[in-house]
């Protein structure tokens, strides 16, 4: 599945699993109002950058002028997916069902909650039924994901082989069919539907590793090198990546490359450890901010800013009074080179709450690197009347005329 929102996806689809509504027929309801829908144009866009609390007050508001409108139900039952809030994203998808049986994406997404929560054969029913109103190659490709999980692989490769009917140029379902057929030891068939994956969507991380594994698995490390390589490069926290470019490089005789390779590997596949952990958590207990915050901590150590920062989110949105939850978003919009989004969530921290010390320290430091001196100042001189004890506030205000710090608290 990919990732956070904001990739470039096809039109009917949010995060390739989760369909949104894109109707090529006349709706059976009332359309938008023209103040509803601006008002559900600046939820999306909220929704969009992950500002999940603005997207459903945005969403709220919109329904007040039109009380449960399908279109405003399915949007906040994205919302609550995205969150992983799954009971509260599927009582919004059976309203909308109930009103309108045939809108498009309602029965996808209900499977796709219920093959979050492992009820594989609830999912496969619940994509049937939205291939009744809407056949095509998302569903099919639902069901194929929850055969295979199922541990029956010959109907998954049926379903998959019919999504690729539908669509021949679905990578993930490519990449799907790649992946049932390499448990199957079918590495011949594997690498043919992996290069084909590969080469519809070249920049996707996870076609770039399959590709490059499957070359090395059937006896092409020269090959594998390069893909495998710049999987590494721009997700330094992959750690399958790295194990399969390890044993490249040993087959490739460069021994002590390799052994690096293979020792980050490792660090890394223990790290990952606790992520799955995190993980597994936030499922079992997905009301529970301080759930997500342990997960965007790991995340963060990980090196993956923005999956972090995706967790802090949903722990702000359970929790909006938390302001270190505020603050670590901040941080996590910096290390992404976001700084004016840093800058404007830590000057909302201090204007909720103007004893929030840590909040004025980083602002400050925000500030000097943007060459505000003044207005550095100011912060660090309210942090250190709050917490005189503090040494940072002072040190930052006596090296003020030199270089400004470049780490948040």
């Amino acid at each position: 599945m990919r990732g956070p929102i904001g990739q470039a996806v096809p039109v009917c689809v949010l995060l390739l699993v989760t369909l949104g509504a894109c109707r090529e027929r006349q709706p059976a309801y009332s359309p938008l109002l023209p103040e509803v829908q601006a008002l559900m144009a600046r939820a999306e866009q909220a929704f969009a950058q992950q500002q999940f609390s603005r997207a459903i007050a945005l969403a709220d508001s919109a329904e007040t002028l039109q009380p449960e409108h399908p279109d405003i139900l399915f949007f906040k039952g994205r919302v609550y997916t995205h969150m992983r809030l799954l009971d509260e994203a599927d009582s919004l998808y059976r309203l909308v069902a109930r009103r309108v049986p045939d809108y498009p994406g309602v029965w996808h997404n209900l499977a796709n909650n219920a093959a979050r929560r492992g009820q594989f054969r609830e999912a496969i029913a619940l994509f049937q039924r939205e291939l009744e109103y809407h056949p095509g190659a998302f569903s099919w490709r639902g069901i194929g994901r929850a055969y295979a999980e199922l541990g029956r692989p010959d109907s998954a490769r049926f379903a998959l082989e019919t999504a690729l009917r539908y669509d021949s140029t679905y990578a993930e379902a490519w990449l799907d069919l790649a992946e049932l057929y390499e448990k199957e030891g079918r590495y011949e068939e594997a690498l043919q539907a992996a290069r084909r994956a590969w080469e519809l969507a070249p920049r996707s991380l996870v076609a770039r590793y399959r590709l490059g594994n499957l070359l090395l698995l059937t006896g092409q490390p020269a090959q594998a090198r390069p893909l495998l390589e710049s999987v590494v490069q721009e997700a330094p926290w992959h750690q399958a990546a790295h194990y399969s470019l390890g044993r490249v490089l040993q087959q490739l005789g460069e021994t002590e490359a390799a052994r690096r390779m293979l020792e980050r590997a490792e660090a890394l596949r223990t790290l990952q450890a606790k992520v799955e952990q995190a993980e597994l958590l936030v499922a079992n207990t997905p009301r529970d901010p301080y759930a997500y915050a342990t997960l965007g901590s790991l995340l963060r150590r990980l090196g993956q800013y923005r999956e972090a920062l995706y967790a802090y989110q949903v722990a702000h949105f359970l929790a909006p009074d938390n302001l270190e939850f505020q603050n670590n978003m901040a941080v996590l919009h910096l290390l992404l080179g976001e700084e004016d989004r840093a800058i404007a969530l830590l000057e909302a921290a201090v204007r909720r709450d103007t004893t929030f010390v840590d909040g004025w320290i980083n602002l400050g430091i925000l500030y000097a690197r943007q060459g505000r001196r003044e207005a550095a100042r100011r912060a660090w001189e309210q942090a250190l009347r709050l917490a005189p004890d503090r040494p940072e506030p002072r040190r930052y205000l006596e090296g003020l005329t030199t270089a400004a710090p470049d780490t948040l608290r």
